[in-house]
């Protein structure tokens, strides 16, 4: 075997090894977002749909936590964004009807002013906590 192809083996190994540690990082800021998301679910789905995971693009390797829907995961939760950013206050009218009415209301009305959400990030904020450890072992690792 010609030194190139010695080489050419270990920077594959290496390149297989800095996935899995790349994965392992994405479990535990998925396990860490789940754990910490400060909003109060009513079904589950926007905690169950946080993600974390590793692609290869281009050769370079992307460790990502999302909501789901931003990398194509079909049980992602299409207002994670929203979670994340919160909403302005905005005017909400109908879709299909000429009104809005709701149990309690004492009639239908065209158009209300939802007053807005606070934001209730989880994604930037678990970046955060984990970054320099991350940066560190993967320093670490290719040091080796």
């Amino acid at each position: 075997m010609a030194l190139g192809d010695q080489t050419r083996e270990f920077l594959e190994r290496k390149k297989a090894g800095l996935n899995a540690l790349l994965q392992d990082w994405a479990g535990t800021m998925e396990s860490y977002a789940k754990q910490y998301a400060s909003w109060t679910d009513r079904t589950g789905h926007a905690r169950q749909s946080l993600h974390g995971g590793v692609d290869v693009r281009d050769g370079q390797h992307v460790l990502y936590l999302s909501h789901g829907m931003e990398y194509g995961i079909s049980h992602g939760m299409e207002y994670g964004i929203w979670l994340e950013k919160g909403t302005p206050p905005h005017e909400i009218k109908p879709k299909d009807k000429k009104a809005l009415f709701w149990r309690g209301a004492e009639h239908p009305v065209k158009k209300v002013m939802h007053p807005g959400t606070k934001s209730y990030a989880i994604v930037g904020p678990t970046v955060d906590v984990h970054l320099s450890r991350i940066r560190q072992t993967v320093i670490d690792y290719w040091r080796d």
